[in-house]
């Protein structure tokens, strides 16, 4: 996760930034966890992704920016 393609996989919203219709929501974005219980950490990117999709991706296809 990150603002830029050169440093991250995907923006905030788990959005590829090199397929836009690809959307991966779950642990797999988060780079590091340790020391800590990533459950609801996890259940909120989820959910931001899952929100975003469904009110800002399905209006307007594309890069959210």
């Amino acid at each position: 996760m990150g603002g830029d393609p050169k440093n991250s996989v995907v923006n905030r919203y788990g959005q590829s930034w090199d397929i836009h219709n690809l959307f991966i929501a779950g642990g797999s974005i988060h780079p590091t966890i340790s020391g800590f219980n990533p459950t609801l950490t996890m259940q909120a990117l989820a959910y931001m992704t899952a929100d975003a999709i469904v009110n800002r991706y399905k209006k307007r296809p594309g890069p959210l920016v």
